[in-house]
Protein backbone atom coordinates (compact mmCIF):
# COMPACT_ATOMS: atom_id res chain seq x y z
CA UNK A 1 0.00 0.00 0.00
CA UNK A 2 1.24 3.50 -0.71
CA UNK A 3 2.60 5.21 2.42
CA UNK A 4 0.28 8.23 2.10
CA UNK A 5 -2.75 5.95 1.75
CA UNK A 6 -1.69 3.88 4.74
CA UNK A 7 -1.13 7.06 6.78
CA UNK A 8 -4.59 8.32 5.79
CA UNK A 9 -6.20 5.06 6.87
CA UNK A 10 -4.32 5.15 10.17
CA UNK A 11 -5.25 8.76 10.84
CA UNK A 12 -8.84 8.78 9.63
CA UNK A 13 -10.16 5.30 10.42
CA UNK A 14 -10.76 5.92 14.11
CA UNK A 15 -9.41 2.43 14.84
CA UNK A 16 -6.33 1.54 16.86
CA UNK A 17 -3.50 -0.33 15.17
CA UNK A 18 -4.66 -3.60 16.73
CA UNK A 19 -8.28 -2.97 15.67
CA UNK A 20 -7.15 -2.29 12.08
CA UNK A 21 -5.03 -5.44 12.12
CA UNK A 22 -8.04 -7.56 13.13
CA UNK A 23 -10.74 -5.72 11.16
CA UNK A 24 -11.02 -8.27 8.32
CA UNK A 25 -11.06 -11.25 10.69
CA UNK A 26 -13.65 -9.54 12.90
CA UNK A 27 -15.81 -8.99 9.85
CA UNK A 28 -15.49 -12.69 8.99
CA UNK A 29 -16.30 -13.64 12.62
CA UNK A 30 -12.93 -15.33 13.15
CA UNK A 31 -11.37 -15.49 16.62
CA UNK A 32 -8.13 -13.45 16.58
CA UNK A 33 -6.34 -15.37 19.36
CA UNK A 34 -5.33 -18.45 17.37
CA UNK A 35 -4.15 -16.32 14.44
CA UNK A 36 -2.07 -14.00 16.65
CA UNK A 37 -0.51 -16.88 18.60
CA UNK A 38 0.53 -18.77 15.45
CA UNK A 39 1.79 -15.68 13.64
CA UNK A 40 4.03 -14.82 16.60
CA UNK A 41 5.92 -18.08 15.98
CA UNK A 42 6.36 -17.73 12.20
CA UNK A 43 9.42 -16.43 10.41
CA UNK A 44 9.37 -14.64 7.04
CA UNK A 45 9.18 -17.10 4.11
CA UNK A 46 8.56 -20.01 6.48
CA UNK A 47 6.19 -22.57 5.00
CA UNK A 48 3.07 -23.59 6.91
CA UNK A 49 -0.10 -25.57 6.26
CA UNK A 50 -3.63 -24.96 7.54
CA UNK A 51 -5.69 -27.65 9.27
CA UNK A 52 -9.32 -26.57 9.43
CA UNK A 53 -12.56 -28.51 8.99
CA UNK A 54 -14.78 -27.49 6.05
CA UNK A 55 -17.33 -25.86 8.34
CA UNK A 56 -20.60 -24.39 7.17
CA UNK A 57 -21.11 -23.91 3.43
CA UNK A 58 -21.79 -20.37 2.31
CA UNK A 59 -23.07 -19.19 -1.06
CA UNK A 60 -19.90 -20.27 -2.86
CA UNK A 61 -17.26 -21.52 -0.38
CA UNK A 62 -17.05 -23.15 3.04
CA UNK A 63 -15.98 -21.48 6.28
CA UNK A 64 -12.81 -23.60 6.11
CA UNK A 65 -11.98 -22.06 2.73
CA UNK A 66 -12.45 -18.62 4.31
CA UNK A 67 -10.00 -19.48 7.12
CA UNK A 68 -7.42 -20.73 4.60
CA UNK A 69 -7.74 -17.58 2.48
CA UNK A 70 -7.57 -15.28 5.51
CA UNK A 71 -4.54 -17.18 6.84
CA UNK A 72 -2.68 -16.66 3.57
CA UNK A 73 -3.13 -12.90 4.05
CA UNK A 74 -2.72 -12.68 7.83
CA UNK A 75 0.46 -14.75 8.07
CA UNK A 76 2.38 -12.90 5.33
CA UNK A 77 5.32 -12.92 4.68
CA UNK A 78 5.15 -16.63 5.64
CA UNK A 79 4.00 -18.90 2.82
CA UNK A 80 0.98 -21.20 2.92
CA UNK A 81 1.49 -24.59 1.25
CA UNK A 82 -0.65 -27.75 1.17
CA UNK A 83 1.76 -29.77 3.38
CA UNK A 84 4.33 -28.45 5.83
CA UNK A 85 5.98 -29.25 9.15
CA UNK A 86 4.37 -26.17 10.70
CA UNK A 87 0.58 -26.44 10.83
CA UNK A 88 -1.99 -23.86 11.87
CA UNK A 89 -4.95 -25.61 13.48
CA UNK A 90 -8.28 -23.76 13.60
CA UNK A 91 -11.58 -25.11 14.90
CA UNK A 92 -14.98 -23.47 14.77
CA UNK A 93 -16.86 -22.99 18.04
Amino acid sequence: MLPRVEDGISRDSGLTSLERQHAAGDRLLLRPGPFDAFRATLKPRERYAVDVPPGQKGPSITRGDVVRAYSAFYFLPAIQVPLAKRVFHYRFR
